[in-house]
């Protein structure tokens, strides 16, 4: 089924970004949610009608929870009308029909006959429709062209409920096909959760010895899951030294394993400790990347960057890269051998 709306229309796995906030999740109840920067313009266009936004008199308004109409994509007509499920997975059963037959050719002069045909079939799961209901809140609206907007499905799901995989797998693909985002979050989620992964918070400081850099921006906390944190900053503190940054920066709250240094200001290198296997070179004016969701800036097909991935010998592709880049800005001498056919990304 071709999907109506201008977004990718679902999944056919969980992702794993779901998987590792899933994991992150200590309680049983998950709420399937998610965040989102929604133009006013679309709105008004009519792009989100089917889940109740709309513009009344200049503001966003929204409906309440509304069922996803069925031709949302095919998870949507799955939770309208249900879902007769072929299962190639689980043992064949056998299956007998019966018929009447007539004998001879001739039922009317030679009378019927009740035959029976058995055969090995696949087992159905039949699925009733589920009636999850998507509700869309504002979360903030600073009267510009985007707010942010939460996207939350009902009922939701419970880890030890039957066929929790699949169930999970159904319900953020009813969220994506009708929202265009999905996410999962802890049932008692606050309101700042649910912000904070739309926009970054980032805290700056100025560049210093190594020592001061590393106590900055290590603090009091390190981030959960990130193991070695300090010894990966200090690491990448020594490695940009050299080249004079004009600022370090981290983010903080849910996000402080995301490290910065900034060169310019459209050049910054990105990396978040916690989940990353490569380093990010922005080329974009900071206030504007700064205003970014963590996801818009690594999936933004547009976004102006290089990656450099952790393979043997990354630090030193990195800093070539980073050389160069310097270089274009007239912040930096031509270094010894370069030659502008052998840079790539």
């Amino acid at each position: 089924m071709p999907s109506r709306f201008p977004w990718k229309s679902n999944y056919q796995k969980v992702p794993p970004d779901i998987r590792a906030s899933l994991d992150a999740i200590d309680g049983d109840l998950i709420a399937v949610a998610a965040t989102k920067k929604v133009s006013r313009d679309d709105v008004a266009a009519g792009l989100y009608a089917h889940v109740g936004l709309r513009i009344e008199n200049g503001e966003i308004a929204t409906s309440g929870p509304v069922s996803p109409p069925a031709d949302a994509g095919k998870w949507s007509e799955r939770n309208a009308f249900g879902w007769d499920r072929k299962r190639q997975d689980w043992p064949m059963v056998r299956k007998t029909w019966t018929f009447e037959s007539p004998n001879f050719g001739d039922g009317a002069r030679n009378g019927w006959t009740m035959r029976s045909w058995t055969k090995d079939v696949y087992q159905h799961q039949i699925f009733e429709p589920q009636g999850m209901t998507l509700e869309p809140s504002i979360l903030e609206d600073r009267g510009g062209n985007a707010v942010v907007v939460k996207f939350a499905l009902s009922p939701m799901l419970e880890r030890g409920m039957p066929e929790f995989d699949l169930m999970l797998l159904w319900s953020i693909n009813v969220l994506q096909e009708n929202a265009g985002v999905t996410g999962v979050f802890a049932s008692d989620a606050s309101r700042e959760e649910y912000t904070s992964t739309v926009t970054l918070d980032w805290q700056i400081f100025p560049p210093g010895t190594a020592d001061e850099v590393v106590a900055r921006l290590v603090g009091s906390a390190y981030p959960a899951n990130a193991p070695d944190f300090e010894k990966h900053v200090r690491d990448r503190v020594r490695l940009f030294e050299g080249f004079q940054p004009k600022a370090y920066i981290r983010g903080q709250g849910g996000f402080g394993s995301y490290f910065r240094a900034q060169f310019a200001d459209d050049l910054v290198v990105f990396e978040n400790l916690k989940y990353g296997n490569a380093v990010y070179l922005l080329y974009q004016d900071w206030s504007e990347v700064s205003q970014r969701s963590r996801l818009d800036l690594l999936r933004d097909q547009d976004a102006h960057f290089d990656r450099v991935v952790h393979t043997d010998g990354w630090q030193a592709r990195l800093t070539a890269l980073l050389h160069d880049k310097l270089f274009e800005r007239g912040l930096r001498r031509r270094r010894n051998g370069y030659h502008p056919k052998r840079r790539g990304r």
